[in-house]
């Protein structure tokens, strides 16, 4: 594959989407040591910087713990669902040319989780199924699902919450507080413990080990002979090999880290600038505002680039060795677009136009801009505090 061909550049606008989405969560510990290390109560630089690095993988823990626990909800949905999803027998002839399209791609059709449905409303697509852990922790996790599900235990736990808070200070149980600190210390181990092994095994199954089924309706194996079903074929294929089901569901909660780490690093820019002056104050102010709304700006148009961006690559692959297919697909496409326009499919379409060149669309490069801004508004400060340069707010 050509280094300067529209695969290329769209796998590497994927990678940079992801670097601005990340990207100020990972400069939070340096940032966040820029402050801690300047004042009366200074701290040592390895300390600052690990403590800070600490304090942002928990706020990163907590951000992802919705999606562990989407991932149990919808394995138990899934489990549960009365939609009849029957695996495809590749022997018989009907499936032939499908198989043999999963073939020229290089995918081995006995290894592959195909699954047919009779609904008459889907489409080919490919969804992650998320796994439950295996054994007893298993079904433990679908018990603590089904419990979230009940409004009544939300309302009892709430009320129970209330009533201590407001009789707390009436309430005095005799009890021994030293007596009651090995065990809680017990249950605090074992409550540890038990989620450790539960995240192991929810990261085990659906990140290192994902499961990942091609849903092709019933419907749609007489549009999969047509060489526009091929290439809407390839393209599912192109989602498949990539793992874009997954990464779907990493964007739906990545971005509101990265966000919270925006308004850190630009907090920490501010803290280290000199204010002595008004010319100084307006200095430092000007600085904030502009990493602050750069960096939102940038997050927000990543997240919604990167859907769009793995379309559009997934279509590049699939016309990758058959060109003369595009107008196919765009055709197919417009129809798609006069039933259902989105920005998505209007990008997809001008990328399919004779002529053009392929790469990500505009808004990548306004994002990419304002990520620099953000880097230089966030990086400056800090790097001017570490080199002696800047010293720091006055203790």
């Amino acid at each position: 594959m050509a280094t300067g061909s529209p695969v290329v550049r769209l796998r590497r606008a994927e990678r940079v989407c992801w670097l601005i989405l990340l990207g100020p969560v990972c400069a939070a510990p340096a940032t966040g040591a820029s402050v801690t290390v300047t004042g009366d109560d200074a701290l040592s630089v390895p300390a600052a910087i690990g403590g800070t690095a600490v304090l942002t993988v928990l706020v990163l823990a907590f951000f992802l713990a919705p999606l562990i626990n989407e991932w149990r909800s919808d394995s138990l949905s899934g489990r549960e669902a009365d939609e009849a999803l029957t695996g495809i027998d590749w022997t018989s002839k009907g499936w032939k040319r499908v198989r043999d399209t999963f073939h020229a791609a290089g995918l081995d059709t006995a290894r592959l989780h195909a699954v047919s449905s009779w609904s008459p409303d889907s489409g080919l697509k490919v969804v992650h199924v998320p796994q439950p852990s295996p054994g007893f922790l298993g079904r433990m996790e679908d018990w603590g699902t089904r419990l979230q599900r009940r409004t009544s235990v939300w309302v009892v736990g709430a009320a129970a919450g209330f009533a201590v808070a407001l009789l707390g200070d009436r309430l005095d149980p005799s009890v021994d507080d030293d007596a009651l600190l090995v065990p809680l210390l017990v249950t605090a181990v074992v409550i540890v413990a038990a989620a450790g092994v539960f995240v192991y095994h929810a990261f085990s199954l659906n990140v290192r080990r994902p499961t990942v089924h091609v849903i092709i309706p019933r419907s749609w194996r007489a549009l999969l002979r047509t060489p526009v079903g091929a290439v809407l074929l390839r393209h599912e294929i192109s989602h498949l090999r990539h793992g874009d089901p997954m990464r779907r569901r990493y964007l739906r909660h990545v971005p509101a880290a990265g966000k919270l780490a925006v308004w850190f690093d630009s907090v920490a820019a501010l803290a280290v600038t000199p204010m002595e002056t008004s010319g100084q104050t307006l200095v430092s102010l000007t600085v904030f505002t502009s990493a602050l709304t750069a960096g939102l700006y940038a997050n927000s148009r990543a997240r919604r680039l990167m859907v769009t961006l793995m379309e559009m690559r997934a279509d590049a692959e699939a016309l990758a060795h058959h060109p003369e297919s595009a107008g196919l697909v765009a055709t197919f496409l417009a129809r798609q677009q006069d039933r259902n326009p989105t920005p998505q499919k209007a990008a997809r379409l001008r990328a399919l136009t004779p002529g053009c060149a392929g790469g990500p669309p505009a808004p990548y490069s306004r994002a990419v801009a304002a990520a620099w801004v953000f880097a230089v508004a966030t990086g400056v400060p800090a790097l001017g505090l570490w080199t002696g340069v800047l010293d720091g707010v006055p203790s």
